[in-house]
């Protein structure tokens, strides 16, 4: 899991972060928008549950960096609660949280590249970083045997209507 930002400038809804909270079972990801850094344990607690509802089953381990919008009360109370490993990785250390990393870089390439595609005024990032994760998640994936994300989150096949 992992926070960029700030963009400039803030989306057409005033966001100028976002939340990157990628599986590590299935590479599934998924974003969050977030006008201010401290809205991350919100976001975080609402999408953990979302998640545990949809899959039927709890969070065993939560990656993150060391910043200040994880490593805090509300993080360490949660995870004392819930019983869930909150594994911290190193300073200046990205390999180590290397799936938000990686998903980061192509969240973001991706981004640019359809922005400058379409023309778009830059306040527009937000829906074309929420296009780029959909498109990610519903691509065939050549080292997950050409399985979407997707499928391999929810075991279902993305309705393309």
């Amino acid at each position: 899991m992992d926070v960029v930002g700030p963009v400039t400038p803030p989306s057409v809804f005033d966001d100028w972060y976002f939340l990157t909270i990628v599986t590590q079972a299935s590479s599934f990801q998924i974003v969050k928008f977030l006008k201010n850094k401290w809205e991350v344990f919100d976001k975080f607690y609402i999408t953990k549950t979302e998640m545990e509802n949809l899959q039927k089953r709890t969070l065993k381990r939560l990656v993150t960096n060391r910043g200040g919008e994880f490593v805090n009360h509300s993080f360490k109370k949660l995870s004392d609660a819930c019983g869930y490993t909150h594994i911290m990785a190193p300073p200046e250390t990205p390999q180590n949280n290397g799936f938000s990393k990686r998903a980061n870089n192509m969240i973001l390439e991706k981004t640019l590249f359809l922005m400058n595609q379409a023309n778009l005024p830059k306040s527009y990032w937000a829906e074309v970083v929420n296009t780029a994760v959909l498109l990610s998640n519903l691509s065939p994936t050549p080292s997950r045997a050409n399985q979407s994300l997707h499928f391999l989150w929810t075991n279902t096949s993305p309705k393309l209507e």
